[in-house]
């Protein structure tokens, strides 16, 4: 039963990660997500040093990452992947700051990194397709170069990333939401969502399946197979196109 919910919960994020994924590559903002998910990191190790309820911690410090990020135009004369890399670097710090408090900090910062996705609940996994669902909602509005279109572009990734964190970890979240994107990239543009969202399916199965198999951290696993299809997949589209 832990197996399949595990399973369930990595196809969760594999449906609508690798989508939003692709909005981050077209607009070259590669450190947003990883900006975003490592600031709700924060958020999860607040919760864990209050013993209180993490998401809502990690909602709440997001949330406000969110409307820092949208104060600043996508032409601002600071480069804007800098800024995110900056602001992802002050929030991994202050994570493992706020960690470092709590008797178990390394096994802590080790589940805030790689998730714990054998314990997802079905509760857990209701609110992560609720949440998948409403940021895929949300990333169809148009996103023009203002404080609102800016706020719901944002907004649609912080909704999608905050759950996702506690079942799976940043480093997985990070990983879906750009390796997929990355294989299917052709010609400086998005390739096929389907085949995006399809690559990170068969990664999280194969993966799970090694992890359950070998006894390795499913998480670690599945971000290993994402890279190997991720690549597989690109080189044979590359084969494939050069022929034609």
């Amino acid at each position: 039963m832990i197996l399949w919910f595990s399973l369930i919960a990595c196809l969760l994020v594999s449906f609508y990660l690798p989508v939003l994924g692709q909005q981050i590559l077209q607009r070259r903002i590669i450190f947003v997500d990883l900006a975003l998910a490592q600031v709700a990191a924060v958020g999860y190790a607040i919760g864990m040093a209050l013993d209180s309820n993490g998401m809502l911690y990690a909602a709440a410090i997001t949330a406000v990452a969110v409307v820092i990020l949208a104060l600043i135009p996508e032409k601002s004369d600071l480069p804007k992947e800098a800024l995110m890399g900056a602001l992802y670097a002050l929030a991994a710090s202050l994570g493992m700051m706020v960690l470092a408090m709590l008797p178990h900090a390394e096994g802590q910062m080790m589940e805030l990194l790689f998730g714990s996705v054998l314990g997802v609940n079905e509760s857990e996994l209701m609110i992560m397709a609720v949440a998948g669902a409403s940021a895929l909602l949300l990333s169809r509005q148009r996103h023009g170069d203002h404080f609102v279109g800016r706020i719901i572009f944002y907004g649609a990734l912080a909704v999608a990333v905050v759950p996702a964190i506690y079942a799976v970890g940043v480093i997985l979240v990070f990983a879906m939401l750009v390796m997929p994107g990355l294989a299917v990239w052709r010609d400086g543009r998005n390739g096929s969502a389907l085949q995006a969202v399809a690559i990170s399916a068969i990664a999280s199965v194969c993966g799970l399946l090694f992890s359950n198999y070998f006894d390795y951290p499913p998480s670690s696993a599945v971000v290993v197979f994402l890279a190997a299809i991720a690549l597989l997949w690109r080189g044979i589209s590359t084969v494939v196109n050069r022929a034609d």
